[in-house]
Order: C-alpha cells, then structure tokens, then sequence
C-alpha cells in the first residue's frame, strides 16, 4: 500500500501540510484589489469566498453586525473585475474590518471565478517570465 500511495505522491509533501481547519475558503492574498463601502475605498488584505478583511481608518464608524452593500474591485493586467456583494461585518478593529458575504448568487460565482482565473493566468504568465 505504502508503494501505491509513494508511487501517487499521496502521503508525504502538501498533501500533509496543516490545512487551518477553521475556515471553509481558501484565503487569497496579495492581490491588488479594493473594497468601496459607501463613498470611501479601503484596501483589501485578504479575501476568500466567503468574505473579505480590509483596511479602515481608525475613525470608520463600522460596527460589528453591521449591514454593508459593498463594490469590490479586483485589478488585473487586462481587466478590472467588479463585484457587488452584500455583507455583514464580524469583527471590527481600530484599523481593520473582516465582512461575512451573503450567500453568493450564480452572478456573484461567475465573478468571483472570473477573478480566480485572473489570478491564475497571472500567476501562470509571471512564472514563465522569470
């Protein structure tokens, strides 16, 4: 069995790294994207399927439990992606904010894989620059 599992690659590298079994969605960083919540734009640290954490200023007046309808956009070489999803905020610090999405529609899907094969085929592009 040892042989088989070896012979697949099944049993040693990534596929025993620690996976961080507390979140549902693979988090995405790194990216050069924005959040608009209101009239203000907020840079986002991360982000993931199943929501997103941004930097605020420290006078944003965004609270826990708070209903956001927010306008994200993710900029790409070719293509800015904008998706307008609505949000609920789950933890709020003096200069961050972590949002929960509402449940994604099949139009919301569509655009955020949109925005993950930007990535890849960015990520793709730059390796075989180098």
């Amino acid at each position: 069995m040892h042989n088989i599992l070896s012979f697949l690659h099944i049993g040693r590298g990534n596929w025993n790294a620690p996976v961080d079994l507390r979140r549902k969605h693979i988090r995405h960083q790194g990216i050069h994207a924005e959040v608009v919540v209101g009239n203000r734009s907020y840079s986002i640290r991360d982000w993931s399927l199943g929501g997103i954490s941004f930097e605020t200023a420290p006078d944003a007046r965004l609270a826990v439990g708070d209903q956001l309808q927010l306008t994200l956009k993710f900029r790409f070489l070719h293509d800015t992606v904008t998706i307008l999803q609505p949000a609920q905020i789950v933890r709020a610090a003096r200069r961050g904010i972590a949002v929960k999405f509402a449940p994604l529609d099949k139009a919301g899907r569509r655009a955020f894989d949109r925005v993950l094969d930007s990535m890849n085929t960015e990520s793709f592009f730059s390796s075989q620059a180098a």
